[in-house]
């Protein structure tokens, strides 16, 4: 069971502060400053009486009315100050209000307020059922630790002894497929493999049994237990699931590459092994229609072009593939599966498609050998 882990980065905030006011601004329209008096110059003072004397220019004969302003002439000797600007006030609130805005800072106020809004019993609460939720899985990951230690086997903890991640062996995983139902001899297989996050065939990791058990439970069947009983049944549910769920099937078709594959690629005899298991009738999806049985034909052509027999038939020797199976392969082999069992005349196939090269192969092989009819000339004046 993984644990999360809660990462606090510390994230720079950049705070920008303006230092200027806008009345500081030059206003537009506003006339340019006058420039220092010249040498020699004086400046002249504002309570000067002689600024009283001098005449007022006419602008036109029939003046119109000034606003009625009232401004009191200046005294002779006197300066002029300018009239006190008055801003108004905002106005003041009322007793009443602020009476009624201001916090209760009585205990019983005090009081209430921490039952509403108090943080300590929000958190409270969700930790207790968060607390809960986590004894629970404890409780079930020692549950289901406990049924992979009863498979485990002395032999099985020597063989895991250097690595130190505890591991059912081929024995003990088979002794564990028959307990839940599975042959390790056809598809069920890939079900309990799935389930338990198994990466290869004949293991399965202490790891991956708890955690895979664990998010079915938690995620995919609240019905199942941490028991032999619960688990065979779900394993049954799960096999009778694949000849009706197409998603499903298709998931496991996947997986199969997952758990069969060396490193990168699927060795071809693993990879027959597979299509043999998962292109079944027992399980609905068998590689045959009407005229042609194609898992056979796809058999027969693999062994013609990739596999090399013994020199010797009659000694232990083993023959060699000299091909392998990529992920894309495999995928590609199921998408032309399905379209072979909509067309058995092979016409969705045309060179210009992006197949894998063996498939290809494969369609000329067909055509060659009679199982399927010869393109016929109108169509390859078309494709032309």
């Amino acid at each position: 069971m993984g644990t999360s882990r809660r990462h606090e980065g510390n994230s720079g905030r950049s705070v920008l502060r303006t230092l200027f006011a806008s009345c500081f601004h030059k206003r537009p329209g506003q006339p340019p400053p006058k420039a220092p008096p010249s040498e020699g110059a004086t400046e002249t003072d504002s309570g000067d009486s002689s600024l009283h004397s001098l005449p007022v220019p006419t602008i036109n004969s029939n003046p119109k009315p000034a606003p009625q302003l009232s401004i009191r002439e200046a005294p002779p000797n006197t300066t002029i100050k300018p009239p006190d600007i008055i801003m108004p006030k905002a106005p003041k609130k009322s007793k009443s209000a602020t009476k009624k805005a201001a916090p209760d800072l009585s205990a019983k106020g005090a009081k209430s307020k921490s039952k509403d809004r108090s943080p300590l019993k929000y958190f409270s609460a969700h930790d207790g059922a968060s607390s809960a939720k986590q004894q629970e899985a404890d409780a079930r990951k020692k549950q289901l630790e406990a049924i992979f230690d009863d498979f485990e086997t002395d032999e099985d903890k020597n063989d895991n002894h250097d690595s130190g991640d505890p591991a059912l062996g081929a024995d003990s995983s088979m002794r564990y497929l028959e307990a839940v139902g599975a042959n390790p001899a056809d598809y069920s297989l890939l079900v309990v493999c799935e389930i338990v996050k198994a990466t290869t065939i004949g293991e399965i990791t202490k790891e991956g049994f708890v955690e895979g058990w664990s998010e079915v439970i938690e995620t995919v069947d609240a019905s199942v237990k941490p028991d032999l009983a619960t688990q065979k049944r779900y394993v049954q549910s799960r096999m009778k699931q694949v000849s009706h769920d197409p998603a499903y099937y298709k998931k496991l078709y996947q997986y199969a590459f997952v758990v069969g594959k060396t490193n990168k690629a699927m060795a071809m005899d693993t990879a027959c092994a597979m299509w043999e298991m998962l292109f079944d009738a027992g399980i609905g999806h068998e590689w045959k229609t009407a005229n042609v049985n194609w898992l056979e034909s796809w058999s027969e052509y693999l062994q013609e072009k990739f596999y090399v027999p013994p020199p010797n038939p009659d000694a232990a020797e083993e023959g060699k593939w000299t091909r392998t199976v990529s992920k894309d392969l495999w995928n590609q082999t199921l998408v032309f599966v399905n379209k072979t069992l909509k067309d058995e005349s092979l016409g969705f196939w045309s060179e210009e498609q992006a197949w894998p090269g063996i498939i290809d192969d494969f369609v000329v092989w067909c055509r060659e050998k009679g199982i399927v009819a010869p393109k016929a000339k109108d169509d390859m004046d078309v494709d032309e």
